[in-house]
């Protein structure tokens, strides 16, 4: 079962798609950086309007473009920017959004390259200008640009932007449409490899054992993305945590295989799958992971029955 666009929606997925066509491949000389922030395209989405889509459109059209995106090699912000931002604040922001969790003096993802950051600071949800705060780049594999505070920023300058729930609610809305779109360009990117891949003659994907293992691997994708549209569209905060607790509980799994299916080569630096599964990995434990998000599940389905 799939979910078909109406008439606006698939113009906005098709705008999309063409405006990321010229990054659907590394820059010349970035082929072999573990990730790479594409600051023209996220200039581009925001003077094309695609990160107001949540605010003009619905945030099942913003879903839809961070999910196209999210399929692209290179990395933004557009989970944060298109999704958290007008969901919590009503209007986009001006430039990269980091969505800040956990300690944070420990490493946050998007932070060297962000102007801004959404955290939950003793229950609330605050934004915080860190356009002009010293940031120490931390090196990963993960994916994405990391770095730290040179020094905690001063909290009191925050701007109150409404309850930590609601943050946490759509920081997993954004977690699993970002796993559904790079499961999604993972899963393309390893059936173009079995179809090429010549072994014992014939190729890899014509053995049975592949193809079934890689239509589980297609199956968990489609999953993600009904799962992560049906929270951005619900507005539901159980259907959030439910959406990102699959996303992150199977991308062990798609890992696994995708690596397997593509002879390894997508553990190292030199081929295109690693954006993805890498990214899925440094997404799999933000906010405490899937158990975390299970445990809300609970919280907020049982516990106060059970009581």
């Amino acid at each position: 079962m799939e979910m078909e666009l109406n008439g606006d929606q698939q113009m906005l997925v098709d705008a999309v798609r063409t405006l990321g066509a010229p990054w659907r491949d590394m820059p010349p000389g970035h082929e072999r950086d573990y990730s790479h922030f594409a600051a023209d395209l996220q200039d581009a989405l925001a003077a094309g309007g695609f990160l107001r889509a949540g605010i003009d459109m619905g945030m099942l059209e913003a879903a839809l473009v961070v999910m196209e995106i999210s399929q692209l090699p290179v990395v933004t912000s557009v989970g944060a920017s298109a999704l958290v931002a007008p969901a919590l604040l009503g209007e986009a922001l001006d430039g990269p959004v980091a969505l800040l969790s956990g300690d944070l003096a420990k490493a946050q993802r998007l932070l060297p390259v962000a102007r801004h950051g959404l955290a939950d600071w003793d229950g609330q949800a605050v934004l915080i200008d860190v356009s002009g705060v010293a940031v120490a780049p931390v090196e990963s594999i993960l994916a994405y640009p990391y770095g730290r505070f040179a020094a905690t920023p001063d909290m009191a300058s925050a701007r109150p932007v409404g309850d930590a729930a609601r943050l946490r609610q759509w920081h997993r809305v954004a977690i699993a449409v970002e796993c559904a779109g790079a499961a999604q360009a993972a899963v393309a990117v390893t059936v173009r490899h079995v179809k090429d891949r010549m072994v014992f003659g014939r190729p890899v994907g014509s053995f049975q054992a592949v193809q079934h293992r890689l239509a589980q691997c297609h199956q968990i994708a489609c999953a993600m993305r009904m799962l992560a549209l049906h929270a951005a569209w619900s507005g539901d905060m159980v259907a959030a945590d439910i959406a990102a607790t699959y996303a992150q509980d199977h991308v062990g799994k798609l890992a696994f295989d995708l690596h397997q299916f593509n002879g390894g080569m997508g553990v190292t630096a030199e081929h295109k799958l690693h954006f993805f599964t890498y990214r899925l990995r440094a997404l799999q434990a933000e906010l405490g992971g899937a158990d975390a998000a299970a445990i809300s599940v609970f919280d907020a389905l049982w516990s106060k029955k059970a009581a």
